[in-house]
């Protein structure tokens, strides 16, 4: 059954998963405003449930984009995760980097403007 609420696009950029004192290294399969599919060389060894710090390198020249992830799949060397919290400017950053690549600007538009609406909502509580 479909869950995803936000399209996702087809990227690849090199990506860490920290989860304890594990570091795995991989490359976005693809991504949106809300999750990620990740694969990495190795067997991934994260529960579905926990979280873990997912660092993106888009560019060697900017900072990378760092995420909290919660495991939504997991499938020997390959994750589904859906972001749980950002960094600082990463989700706005997030939206710029989907911005350059999606085939969709008008449907993610709209998915940007959902996100500060529910950020909206959620300052106001």
């Amino acid at each position: 059954m479909e869950q995803r609420r936000f399209h996702r696009v087809t990227f690849s950029a090199p990506s860490d998963l920290i989860h304890q004192d594990m570091t795995y290294r991989g490359r976005l399969d693809n991504i949106s405003l809300r999750g990620a599919m990740v694969s990495a060389d190795e067997c991934i060894m994260i529960p579905p449930g926990d979280t873990c710090t997912l660092s993106i390198r888009p560019d060697e020249k900017a900072p990378p984009i760092i995420l909290t992830a919660e495991i939504v799949h997991c499938f020997f060397s390959m994750v589904g995760v859906k972001f749980v919290a950002f960094s600082e400017d990463a989700e706005q950053r997030l939206f710029e980097l989907i911005k350059t690549i999606t085939p969709e600007p008008d449907r993610l538009r709209n998915e940007w403007e959902v996100v500060l609406a529910h950020r909206a909502g959620q300052q106001e509580g």
